[in-house]
């Protein structure tokens, strides 16, 4: 019995359907072909290269006017190569996305209001990278842990004042006879 792997169904194919390979190196060669041409006529035009007015323009350009989607721009190596090369945006944007990795988010947590908007708040962790969070976590733990600590030594801080203050007032009450005494004295009888 043989595991059919990638490797394994690929070589099958390679042996079995050698057109297969034709066709798909004709589909890529397709692919490759009608990006170029539609950057050349975008930037021919003056437009921006964007991987949507690819999508866009190449249908008007394609003879069979299927055009190219985004994800074929994307999963063909030359293409996308072609289109990185000549969009202004696609550099920028990396650009930007570098720049938005080195900000530095504190790790100290600020003031945190607990009416907040919990869907702001969640959407700003998900544009932080791991470490900025990983920092922010071990930050919070640690203030949690020292006020559990200081919680707990409150705690026992008001319990030893209630205590003072329960025997500070029964030192304070006039010392009255006790209940077995009065019943003792009570039960005496009197001689005279």
């Amino acid at each position: 019995m043989s595991y059919d792997s990638p490797s394994n169904t690929a070589r099958q194919m390679s042996t079995t359907r050698p057109w297969l390979k034709t066709y798909h190196e004709a589909r890529r060669q397709r692919t490759v072909d009608l990006v170029k041409a539609t950057v050349d006529h975008l930037l021919a035009d003056g437009q921006a290269v964007t991987l949507e007015a690819i999508a866009t323009r190449s249908r008007e350009l394609d003879p069979e006017g299927k055009g190219i989607k985004k994800a074929g721009i994307l999963g063909n190596v030359e293409a996308h190569a072609y289109y990185r090369k000549h969009s202004v945006t696609y550099r920028s944007g990396r650009g930007q996305q570098r720049r938005k990795s080195k900000v530095h988010v504190s790790a100290q947590p600020s003031r945190i209001d607990p009416d907040r908007d919990i869907q702001r708040a969640r959407q700003r962790y998900l544009q932080q990278t791991k470490d900025n969070l990983v920092e922010r976590l071990i930050a919070v733990e640690q203030e949690y842990a020292a006020c559990q600590q200081q919680l707990a030594r409150l705690q026992f801080e008001v319990l030893d004042l209630q205590q003072r203050l329960e025997e500070a007032e029964r030192k304070r009450q006039p010392s009255s006879p006790r209940k077995g005494e009065k019943k003792a004295n009570a039960t005496l009888p009197h001689t005279t």
